[in-house]
């Protein structure tokens, strides 16, 4: 398998347990911290921005099942490219993921096969996708208008012979559509520019496109064919976090990731990828709005969540700072990722049952040279609604995606951490 596939990998995070008292690598304890390159739970195929490690992730929950029992479920509200369901899965355990983001659930789908479904052998006839394609298709934006009916062909065909598009297919369009658009990345890889006119989008010969599919379909298969993954109850959802499609009570342990309040788009960051999907999220804002940690402000949002004094005083800090918009758009966009994030940690309340476990990944950040707590403000908006803090393990962020951010860099900031938050309820 190619790894090589241009990624947001490169801009991660990297942590160095240890440089906290108390920290949990004094104790020997493994780091959630994905490595730079890894392979584990074919994290590699379509690496996916943020999220922990397969193994990290593996051992926690082989920890719970001794306490909770083999027979629970476990649950991932921002399940992300799909680590908590795949190491659920690999240890024979029921997980639900749920992500408000199709791609993301796409690549989850892909790391969880467990059988091949009927894959195409020869490339689609030209012209296949002629009824699916509309002259301001999404794909516009990066290819031609030549380029862009040779790949609906594909979309098309991939559709009507599995009924939707295969985790397998979606991904080997993914793969593709990000090497050969690289040149509309940035210095942040998580901003993803368009084309300014006609003549600067990408021209594919047609049959070179379609050995490119074909490569990367036989690739994944083969990849996916070494796996050795039990078959026990997965589901993948497409949903959002502040309304989960769950029952009361039903959920035994949680393990998850929530989007960091560092601003990164994750519409923007896989524009490409929804594009595939049929979506576009410049002439329709709905899912990117939708997304916790957007960029966009929601016209209706009202803010009239109560936040705990540590969120609240965050807000104030932000307000009162002395740059440009602080006391408006980022003040806004402050308190509607705390609001998504209040949202999700109530709705986790109600899906869980009495003596539940829950573990929160989380990294602070700044706005400016204002530290934004995230692990604390998470830790006191979860005692409010009767979770009891079990543990926390701290890790040192040497390297974060502000360093990538020329005007950010003129902050003086201090190390922060990456937190391992274990809850109980009470």
């Amino acid at each position: 398998m190619d790894s090589s596939t241009p990624s947001l990998a490169v801009a991660e995070q990297e942590a160095l347990p240890g440089l906290f008292h108390g920290s949990s690598s004094e104790r020997g304890v493994l780091s959630p911290k994905r490595p730079a390159v890894e392979t584990a739970g074919m994290a590699d195929v379509f690496p996916y921005y943020a999220g922990f490690a397969f193994e990290w992730a593996t051992k926690q929950l082989s920890r719970d099942g001794s306490h909770v029992g083999s027979d629970m479920t476990v649950l991932d509200p921002w399940n992300g490219s799909g680590t908590t369901t795949l190491a659920a899965q690999s240890l024979g355990i029921r997980s639900i993921g749920v992500d408000r983001n199709p791609v993301a659930n796409v690549i989850a789908r892909l790391r969880g096969e467990t059988s091949l479904k009927p894959q195409l052998t020869e490339a689609p006839p030209s012209g296949f996708g002629r009824g699916f394609y509309k002259a301001t298709d999404p794909l516009n934006a990066w290819f031609s208008d030549r380029t862009t009916r040779r790949l609906r062909d594909w979309t098309t065909a991939l559709r009507k012979a599995d009924g939707s598009l295969n985790a397998v297919a979606a991904v080997a369009l993914f793969r593709v559509i990000r090497r050969v658009t690289k040149k509309f990345e940035g210095s942040n890889p998580t901003w993803v520019k368009r084309s300014k006119s006609p003549e600067d989008r990408i021209r594919i010969p047609a049959r070179e496109l379609d050995e490119m599919l074909l490569t990367e379909q036989r690739a994944l298969c083969s990849r996916i064919a070494t796996q050795d993954l039990p078959k026990v109850g997965t589901t993948i959802l497409t949903a959002s976090s502040d309304s989960l499609p769950l029952r009361n009570n039903s959920v035994d342990v949680i393990l998850t990731s929530p989007p960091y309040l560092t601003r990164i788009d994750y519409a923007v960051a896989y524009a490409r990828e929804l594009a595939i999907l049929g979506h576009d999220i410049s002439a329709d804002r709905t899912l990117r709005s939708s997304l916790m940690g957007t960029t966009l402000i929601r016209k209706s949002e009202t803010f009239s969540h109560e936040f705990g004094p540590v969120a609240q005083e965050l807000l104030v800090n932000i307000c009162g700072h002395d740059s440009k918009a602080s006391s408006g758009y980022y003040l806004k966009q402050a308190q509607q990722y705390l609001t998504d994030l209040s949202s999700g940690l109530d709705e986790i309340s109600r899906v869980c049952k009495e003596k539940s476990l829950v573990h929160l990944v989380v990294q602070d950040s700044f706005y400016k040279d204002v530290p934004v707590p995230l692990a604390e403000i998470c830790i006191d908006e979860a005692t409010a609604r009767g979770w009891v803090l079990e543990e926390r393990e701290q890790f040192v962020v040497r390297r974060s995606l502000v360093t990538l951010n020329t005007p950010a860099r003129a902050y003086k900031k201090s190390n922060v951490a990456e937190s391992v938050i274990t809850l109980r309820r009470g």
